[in-house]
């Protein structure tokens, strides 16, 4: 199964600044997330590749990122015991749950690892990620960090892809950013929206489709 999508960055007026395109395949025990994100306000371009088992937990990852004429590019392989990137090696106390690398489709991923139970709670995440800032270009490096997410409930939400039945998440990069509301579609945790009090920016998925692989 291949879910395919469009997600648009909006500002404040709800103008377009910038999308991403992601496709997140299912097949063969394996799942596998491919991101484009192009911020065009600041003048951004990454590209991320995220493999994982059948349970969206991480087994390898590249994060690519282009502005002002830079490249950065990261690529990480999760082992049980340990995540590598390039010469640089983090010890794992567990088996990772979640690799971020900031594309929107990839931050719906970690619901897979929170649940639905005990609505209103956070709960801690282990993860790792590349960069620890708000649009994840700053200061990029390997680095573990912990996310809190809470499963807030069901609802309907309506977004320009349509009306979806919906799951309700917060989640809490860090302890002096405000939490950002992510809408899921309940059941599979396809993107669907999020507002994040930090920026002024919002998220909304504009298209999607669903396809048997190879279809």
């Amino acid at each position: 199964m291949i879910q395919s999508g469009r997600i648009a960055y909006r500002n404040g007026a709800g103008q377009e600044t910038g999308y991403e395109t992601f496709d997140l395949i299912a097949a063969q025990g394996r799942r596998l997330l491919r991101a484009l994100c192009v911020m065009e306000d600041i003048g951004l371009i990454r590209e991320v590749s995220i493999g994982m088992d059948d349970h969206f937990r991480p087994r390898d990852g590249q994060c690519r990122i282009w502005q002002g004429g830079e490249e950065s590019l990261m690529r990480f392989d999760i082992a049980p015991d340990q995540a590598r990137c390039g010469n640089d090696i983090l010890p794992l106390a567990a088996p990772l749950p979640y690799l971020g690398l900031h594309p929107l489709s990839g931050d719906a991923l970690i619901i897979h690892q929170r649940g639905t139970d005990a609505p209103g709670d956070y709960r801690s995440i282990a993860a790792v990620t590349n960069s620890i800032s708000p649009n994840g270009e700053e200061d990029p490096h390997m680095q573990a960090m912990e996310i809190a997410v809470a499963y807030i409930g069901p609802g309907e939400i309506d977004v320009a892809a349509g009306r979806f039945a919906a799951w309700h998440y917060r989640l809490r990069w860090r302890e002096d950013w405000p939490p950002a509301d992510l809408w899921v579609r309940a059941g599979d945790g396809l993107f669907l929206m999020m507002r994040w009090a930090m920026v002024e920016a919002w998220f909304e998925l504009t298209h999607w489709h669903e396809s048997p692989q190879g279809g």
